[in-house]
């Protein structure tokens, strides 16, 4: 908590007792009123006058951190340690008296043979026959900023009415009235540093005042988001107090001993150890908030909006996992950039069986995990085991492998090891695409040295990718690092950080306002899109930040419920198709963040063909004529649609836009009825709806794997239920089939032209928009790759040092 101070009369009391600092800047504490004596560990409790080689301290305690008691009634704190190590070095024993300092330098030679106190300062006159040690401690006052500021270069550029935190009863606070002559509405007290560096951090303050050796500590620790006035260095201290010991000035062999000692341990490192240890505040934990340095030329920064809270490839999809698993893990196959897919740990392509149900793979050889381990064929079996029956996402692997007994998960013979470096994949049913598969995550395989047998979702194993996990904070960030084991090209930039955000918000701030992201990826609003890809705020004709536009990975269209008229009519579900104009629904809705889509599969899936229409008023109203509906018999319809902000918040604009193009026909009536997603999932899923409107994939989900049937084969199979739209079709059912069976790529694409032709005569759905995924980055940042599958490739991203 803090608060403005008016100190006039606490600081009239505390230039009087000498003002302290603890590094945790010490505030004045009460003194024993009697002396005790606290023996050190490695002497007696007797009196040491007159023996050359055993002295008696006095000191004042509790004075903490200096001084202070243990459980034992032992002094403790960073006299007694610093003591007990220059003793070491001058062989000295030595016992600590605690008594008030007043008076006690004047009983040195009588009483004591030396005194250590935060009051025994080096450049203070010492009573008559004592003298002081050279310094063991120098403490300069410095002013810490935000590490972006560049208007205060001095502690003299602080202007009146810029605020300044100390501690209470510090010497930060002396330096800042005395030296310094700030007005006591400019300081701001706390309880500790913590509390004043946490407050700068929130920008409630413009600077604090610290003892230098915590200032320099909270620097080293958030150098991206501090910085000391001056630098380090006795050049940017405000004031300076320097400590020493008090001893006899007839008693030069102690006076030359310690001093021989104070050398020892400030070149040694000793007293730096214990000044760590003892007088440097807790700087852990502390939310120093953005860089505001950029970022490190060492480390490429990517920031995303959710959260990575599974890292297991058995666990249930969605964007964020999956990206990363693909970007630290790979499959048996990987599809580059281009949407190609290559062999990766496979040493090639699957030599496959006659029934097409066996795919026989030889592996890489030599390979190992992050762990250690060899990858071998008994890490594949392990892996696909595994995740056939752990986690939530074992569906993704059961409906592919053989399952001769039905029970829903895979045989055990349905992976087998061959040998070391041979593993056989035996499938439920012929499946031409089953390469496409085996490169999504549910298949990827897993050390099992690493991985726990049982769901693993915090794992940081990793598997065997571009990138090995180097640090995971779930919920703040995670750091991947090449992996120089990845038999694949090298990773264009070594060091990758991935910083989690709660809202789009946070992260555009990071980009914009401190530059301490290189990309916004996941969660990019496109209105920032569009607002900061040709932004140019300083005029020098380039981009502050460019924008990047990869394949779309999400469509919007309309299912009709083929046996309930009047969508069981094939020309009415044709003559929407035609009134439809999807140019107007992705820019005059959407404003550009959608784009028209002319066929079920996006426009960047290899396989794609564009079969549905263009918009046609007049064959849209001739094919209503032709069953029996005009603009004098018009044909009334009901829309259902989303309006709780699943997919967008536009979504009532968007059905009232296709609403006004449909009734363009001057045929069609169009009553729309929005619902929530719980009320339109109940009864889309029980053929409730007979026109509704919705989007694939859910959000924030993955497509399943980058193959057309990705795409279509959920619309046109079991239409019964889930979706509901009791779509038949024979000639569908034989394509899809053909495509299945078929293991030549070229030819199962023309099967899937085929597809896509009919589906435009057919319409098991009829396709509206689809949206891409994009990016916003510095413009040092360079090989942005989005795949189909809405992946970025880490790997291929570069950054320079402009």
């Amino acid at each position: 908590m803090n608060t403005k101070t008016l100190f006039g009369l606490l600081l009239l009391l505390f230039l009087l007792a000498g003002c302290r600092d603890e590094g945790v800047e010490a505030v004045e504490t009460a003194v024993t009123p009697t002396p005790t004596r606290s023996a050190s560990p490695t002497t007696q409790s007797t009196s040491a006058i007159g023996d050359p080689n055993f002295i008696v301290i006095a000191t004042d305690a509790p004075d903490e951190p200096f001084t202070s008691f243990n459980k034992f009634g032992e002094v403790s704190g960073f006299l007694p340690d610093l003591m007990a190590g220059l003793a070491a070095q001058a062989d000295l024993g030595y016992e600590f008296v605690v008594t008030p300092y007043e008076g006690a330098l004047n009983s040195i030679g009588k009483d004591f043979d030396a005194v250590m106190s935060t009051f025994v300062l080096t450049d203070s006159v010492p009573p008559e026959g004592v003298v002081y040690t050279d310094p063991y401690l120098q403490v300069g006052q410095v002013l810490i900023v935000l590490a972006d500021v560049q208007d205060l270069q001095s502690y003299t550029d602080l202007q009146p009415g810029m605020t300044v935190g100390v501690q209470a009863f510090s010497s930060g606070y002396e330096a800042a009235r005395t030296v310094m002559g700030l007005s006591t509405n400019d300081i701001f007290t706390y309880d500790s540093p913590r509390g004043a560096i946490e407050a700068l951090v929130d920008e409630s303050i413009h600077a604090v005042i610290l003892d230098h050796y915590s200032a320099e500590h909270f620097v080293a620790t958030y150098p991206e988001q501090l910085k000391i006035v001056g630098g380090f260095g006795t050049e940017a201290w405000i004031s300076s107090k320097a400590y020493s010991i008090a001893v006899s000035a007839n008693d030069t062999d102690l006076l030359n001993r310690l001093n021989e000692a104070i050398a020892a341990g400030q070149r040694d490192g000793s007293i730096v150890a214990d000044v760590t240890t003892w007088l440097v505040p807790d700087v852990a934990d502390i939310d120093a908030g953005e860089s505001r340095v950029g970022t490190p030329d060492t480390e490429l920064i990517i920031g995303i909006v959710g959260t990575l809270e599974e890292l297991d490839p058995a666990t249930v999809p969605d964007l964020i996992n999956w990206e990363v698993m693909q970007n630290t893990m790979s499959g048996l196959y990987r599809f580059n950039a281009a949407n190609e897919l290559q062999p990766a740990l496979a040493a090639d392509f699957p030599t496959i069986s006659a029934d097409k149900l066996e795919y026989t793979i030889r592996l890489r050889p030599g390979l190992r995990f992050p762990d250690g381990s060899e990858f071998t064929a008994d890490d594949v079996k392990w892996s696909l085991d595994r995740a056939s029956v752990v986690g939530s996402g074992s569906y993704l692997v059961n409906r592919y492998l053989k399952d001769a007994d039905e029970d829903g998960f895979a045989d055990a013979d349905a992976v087998q090891v061959v040998d070391p470096i041979t593993v056989k994949i035996v499938l439920q049913e012929p499946l031409g695409y089953f390469p496409s598969i085996l490169a999504t995550p549910p298949f990827f395989p897993i050390s099992n040295e690493c991985y726990a047998e049982v769901l693993d979702p915090l794992s940081e194993c990793g598997g065997l990718g571009p990138y090995t996990i180097t640090s995971w904070e779930p919920g703040e960030r995670m750091r991947l690092q090449a992996n120089p084991e990845w038999p694949g090209d090298a990773p264009q930039f070594p060091n990758i950080q991935l910083r989690f955000y709660d809202t789009p918000t946070l992260m555009m701030r990071s980009l914009t306002d401190f530059q301490s992201i290189d990309v916004a990826w996941t969660g990019l609003a496109y209105a920032d899109f569009v607002t900061l890809q040709n932004q140019d705020a300083d005029g020098n004709g380039r981009p502050d930040f460019i924008g990047w536009e990869g394949p779309a990975t999400f469509k919007s269209y309309l299912i009709f419920e083929q046996i309930t008229a009047p969508w069981d009519n094939k020309k009415v579900r044709q003559a929407a198709s035609f009134a439809i104009d999807r140019e107007a629904l992705a820019n005059e809705v959407f404003g550009g963040s959608r784009l028209p889509l002319y066929s079920p599969v996006p426009d960047d899936v290899p396989g794609h063909v564009t079969t549905e229409p263009q918009r046609d008023l007049a064959q849209a109203r001739a094919l209503l004529l032709e069953v029996g509906y005009s603009q004098t018999q018009p044909l009334p319809i009901t829309i259902w649609y989303l309006n709780d902000g699943r997919y967008t918040n536009l979504e009532t604009a968007y059905a009232t836009a296709i609403k006004n193009q449909l009734e363009e026909t001057g045929v069609f009536q169009v009553t729309l009825s929005p619902a929530p997603w719980e009320i339109l999932q109940t009864q889309i899923f029980s053929c409730g709806y007979p026109a509704y409107l919705i989007g694939w994939p859910s959000p924030g989900a993955p497509v399943e794997y980058l193959d057309v049937p990705s795409w279509t084969n959920f619309f046109v199979q079991n239409t019964d239920r889930v979706f509901c739209s009791n779509y038949q079709s024979a000639e569908m059912d034989r394509l899809v089939a053909a495509a299945q069976e078929e293991i030549d790529p070229t030819a199962r694409q023309a099967i899937y032209a085929e597809i896509q032709t009919l589906w435009a005569n057919e319409l098991p759905t009829l396709d509206l928009t689809q949206e891409p995924r994009r990016l916003l980055s510095l413009p040092k940042i360079g090989g942005v790759q989005i795949d189909a599958l809405g992946m970025l490739h880490y790997d291929l991203l570069t950054k320079t040092g402009d």
